[in-house]
């Protein structure tokens, strides 16, 4: 029986923009563009029958620093083997802000960089991921 890790991500959109970092080298993707995200952890399972959406608000908090307030809006889930060979189920939100206060402090250890993208800037970026632009896809159509 495979054994999966479950990670989370959030298109985080404001201003017609996305909230996109940069991941560290050495680690899976390293060095291409993503959504702040990560693994769904233990302490996720307080949340009940919500621990995805709690999961990715606890990893956007500890990757880019927002506590988010606005709804968390499913977009798509995703399956593929990491460059370790670990099999992973992503699972993708989608957030407008409208009353999250934005006060970016990315950490060092979990984003290389980060900055405010447009879809079309991310599309064209040398570092940006062919999945990435496959989850606008899904935005988009939800739109």
């Amino acid at each position: 029986m495979k054994k999966y890790v479950k990670v989370v991500e959030c298109a985080i959109e404001h201003d017609g923009k996305f909230l996109i970092i940069k991941r560290p080298s050495g680690v899976h993707a390293g060095g291409l563009l993503a959504f702040p995200g990560g693994k769904v952890e233990g302490v996720d399972e307080k949340a009940g029958y919500d621990i995805l959406r709690s999961a990715v608000k606890r990893e956007v908090f500890e990757e880019v620093g927002l506590k988010l307030q606005d709804d968390l809006n499913y977009v798509v889930s995703n399956f593929f083997v990491d460059s370790f060979g670990t099999h992973v189920i992503d699972t993708v939100f989608h957030c407008k802000i409208v009353k999250t206060k934005i006060e970016i402090s990315a950490s060092k250890s979990e984003v290389a960089s980060y900055s405010w993208m447009t879809r079309e800037e991310v599309d064209q970026a040398e570092n940006g991921s062919p999945w990435m632009k496959k989850y606008f896809e899904y935005i988009d159509s939800q739109n």
